[in-house]
């Protein structure tokens, strides 16, 4: 407890001068270091400090006890994934952040405050709370410096900057061994890099980091972070065509989700099913779960727009005609900006034509559009779709570029090539 910076804390707080509070008690300059914490007084001259600005010293340690018990509380809530227990506990150490600045306490409080932040997806606040972290980086101890770091991944991770996150992953792994990590974060750290290397459809590897963050949720009794790391997995087996752990995983948490009321991680497991079971050959039941999802999510919902495309992907596999879903997505494309829906929606358009059209649109509009702008998953399943085409249609140079680029990316990952 670094008494020094409460003392100038209440002293400012009174309106007093340093001669004035230290007068007859010690020296300007001795009160001067006292309240820089480059020297620790004795508890005579600590009581005398507290008493002259009528404050006891037991009771400053016990206000002081309080909140530290409360900061580890907010700490344990962000851990765990208890959101709600955050939310409540943050109003009220807002309520007397002005007293935690003045503490040892401060360093932890700003950086769960970036935590807090990314949990309610207030990106703006999340930005400027990044800034003041960077403020405060030279006062920092070893964990807070890999806390802030991987709290810094998370921040540029949810903006997109993966390039940002790549770059901090690097930094971290220069002054920090895992074990350190792990002591510090548990799984948090490798399900991060997990999540990174999935985005960047390099599965193999995400699987790696994965396995990693499951064992440490698991040890720790963190069972929401638990089924995020197991989705991940989950996502990562149906990627390397490891379909029966995939479908393993998938339905521990469908049941696990339930169970626990993870609203948001059921509607995203029974997205990710659909995936798993269609790539698996079982249109019916994928599209099955996709208008089972449909019918409980909301249509504001982030992949409302993923449910519709997928089902209408899904309803070419069970040849059955789905004019209202089309329809709907034609409504939510004129609404919208986004060019991939509009490009999607076009596709979909010209499935009414010959045979020929959709190809020719792929090949034409969707891929260069895909490859250049999407994320590099998309454009591999479409390579991947265009070379069987063009193979089959004995056009083995169009086959060949096409193989190529999906073999490009597969040859990181030690998967199979087509």
């Amino acid at each position: 407890m670094n008494f020094g910076s409460i003392i100038k804390y209440y002293r400012l707080r009174n309106g007093m001068t340093q001669a004035e509070l230290s007068e007859g008690i010690c020296s300007v300059s001795h009160l001067s270091k006292i309240e820089s914490n480059k020297y620790s007084p004795h508890k005579e001259t600590l009581e005398d400090l507290f008493k002259r600005m009528n404050i006891a010293l037991e009771n400053e340690i016990h206000v002081y006890k309080n909140f530290e018990r409360k900061l580890k509380e907010f700490i344990e809530y962000a851990i765990y994934y208890d959101f709600e227990s955050m939310e409540r506990l943050y109003m009220e150490l807002q309520k007397d952040e002005e007293y935690l600045q003045s503490t040892d306490l401060l360093n932890k409080y700003e950086l769960y405050k970036l935590r807090y932040y990314l949990f309610k997806k207030e990106m703006s606040q999340a930005k400027r709370q990044l800034l003041m972290i960077d403020k405060l980086t030279p006062t920092f101890n070893a964990s807070e410096q890999i806390i802030s770091v991987v709290f810094s991944i998370m921040f540029y991770i949810s903006t997109g900057d993966d390039n940002q996150a790549e770059k901090l992953f690097s930094k971290i792994d220069e002054y920090a061994d895992i074990k350190s990590i792990s002591n510090i974060l548990g799984g948090e750290y490798f399900y991060q890099r997990a999540w990174l290397l999935q985005k960047k459809a390099k599965y193999d590897k995400s699987s790696y980091y994965a396995g990693f963050a499951i064992s440490h949720f698991q040890k720790d009794c963190n069972y929401i972070r638990l089924m995020h790391a197991q989705m991940l997995q989950a996502i990562n087996f149906t990627n390397l065509d490891h379909y029966l752990w995939a479908e393993e995983l998938f339905s521990i948490l469908m049941r696990n989700t339930r169970m626990m009321r993870q609203e948001e991680l059921y509607h995203q497991t029974l997205y990710n099913f659909s995936i798993l079971q269609k790539r698996m050959g079982n249109h019916a039941n994928a599209y099955d779960l996709l208008v089972k999802l449909k019918s409980i999510i909301s249509t504001e919902c982030e992949f409302y727009d993923s449910v519709l495309l997928n089902m209408l992907h899904t309803s070419i596999g069970t040849n059955r005609e789905s004019p209202q879903t089309l329809e709907e997505l034609q409504e939510r494309a004129n609404r919208s900006d986004e060019q991939y829906l509009k490009i999607q929606l076009k596709y979909f358009e010209n499935m009414k034509l010959t045979h020929q059209e959709p190809y020719d649109y792929c090949e034409e509009i969707m891929f260069p559009f895909l490859s250049r702008f999407d994320d590099i998953r998309e454009g591999r399943r479409m390579a991947f779709r265009l070379a069987k085409y063009h193979r089959e249609k004995g056009n083995y140079e169009k086959a060949y570029f096409y193989n190529n680029y999906f073999n490009e990316e597969r040859d990181e990952n030690h998967e199979t090539k087509v």
